[in-house]
């Protein structure tokens, strides 16, 4: 992980993010000797923040799905889902 100041990356921005892209390392942007923001190689953003925000939606929406299954299981005890899948498809 390379280390920058404000003022190297304000000198050298274009240069920095062409570097980033090609090595898809990350590099880590100092003010004041305290560290302010990280920039990322738009491959590792997808790979480490999307597939980690993906996961947590889908466990959001399966738990969803399981409270309204149970909240609806007497009025869906009698549905049959095939059934309802093609009436679903013959209406289009």
């Amino acid at each position: 992980m390379q280390i920058l100041t404000t003022m190297e990356l304000r000198k050298n921005l274009g240069h920095i993010l062409d570097t980033i892209a090609k090595t898809n390392e990350s590099v880590t942007i100092y003010r004041a000797n305290k560290p302010m923001a990280v920039i990322l190689s738009i491959a590792e953003y997808e790979e480490k923040v999307q597939k980690k925000n993906r996961g947590q939606r889908l466990e959001a929406l399966s738990g969803a799905m399981d409270a309204w299954r149970e909240r609806n299981r007497t009025a869906t005890v009698r549905v049959d889902a095939v059934m309802a899948v093609r009436e679903s498809r013959d209406a289009r």
